[in-house]
C-alpha cells in the first residue's frame, strides 16, 4: 500500500500529466517534446561524436536513477536498442521510469577488451554477453531486474543463485573477462571502451 506522501505525489503526478496533456494541441507539443529529448538521448548513447565512433554490436549497458542503480542490460545490436532505449517501443523501462528521470546511463563495448576474445571464441558473442548480463545483475541486483511480474498482477523476486539459464552458465566461465568489466563499472573514467551519459544535460 502506498503512505500518504506517495499517494500525494501520485496525485500531483497526474495532474501534471493532464495539464500536459489538456488539449490536442497541446497534447501534440508534449509527443513532440518527449520524442525531441528520447532521440537526443538515443543519439547520445549510440550515435557518432566529436571524435568518437558510433556504438554498434553486442555492448553492456546499466541506467540509475539519482538513488543508485536501477537496470543492467545487454543487447547485441547496440546502434538500434539503445536508440530505443529512451523512447520505449520495444522495450520496457521507460514505460515505468521516464528517461527524463535517469541520472545517468553506462555502454560498456566490452568485445573491444582484451580479455574478451578467448570467451568469444569459446562461447560465441550472444552467450558471453547473456553471461555477462547475468553477473552484473546478480552482483549488482538492480531494482527493475531483481523481480518479475506474474500473472495475476503481482511481483516475483528473482533468484539468481538458481538460475539455469545461457547467461548463468555462461557467465560462470568467464571470470577474467568479468572482472575487466567490473573494473570499467567501478571507474568508467578512463575507459576507451565504455560511453557515460548524463540525460538531465539534454533536457
Amino acid at each position: 500500500m502506498l503512505d500518504l506522501m506517495q499517494e500525494s505525489a501520485l496525485e500531483r503526478w497526474r495532474n501534471a500529466l493532464h495539464e500536459l496533456t489538456a488539449t490536442e494541441a497541446v497534447a501534440e507539443s508534449w509527443r513532440h517534446e518527449r520524442y525531441r529529448f528520447a532521440h537526443k538521448l538515443g543519439h547520445a548513447l549510440a550515435g557518432p561524436g566529436q571524435g568518437v565512433l558510433p556504438m554498434s554490436g553486442s555492448v553492456l549497458y546499466g541506467v540509475w536513477l539519482d538513488w543508485g542503480l536501477l537496470y543492467v542490460g545487454q543487447t547485441g545490436n547496440a546502434e538500434r536498442r539503445l536508440r530505443d532505449l529512451p523512447v520505449g517501443e520495444s522495450h520496457h523501462l521507460s514505460n515505468t521510469f521516464p528517461p527524463e528521470i535517469w541520472s545517468q546511463v553506462i555502454v560498456i563495448a566490452w568485445p573491444q577488451l582484451p580479455e574478451a576474445a578467448g570467451p568469444i571464441d569459446l562461447y560465441g558473442l550472444e552467450k558471453v554477453s547473456l553471461g555477462l548480463e547475468y553477473r552484473l545483475q546478480a552482483w549488482l541486483h538492480p531494482l527493475a531486474n531483481a523481480s518479475r511480474r506474474t500473472p495475476d498482477g503481482k511481483w516475483r523476486a528473482v533468484d539468481w543463485t538458481k538460475s539455469r539459464s545461457r547467461g548463468a552458465v555462461t557467465g560462470g566461465q568467464i571470470d577474467d573477462l568479468f572482472a575487466a568489466v567490473q573494473k570499467i563499472w567501478k571507474d568508467p573514467s578512463n575507459s576507451t571502451v565504455c560511453r557515460v551519459v548524463h540525460p538531465a544535460d539534454l533536457l
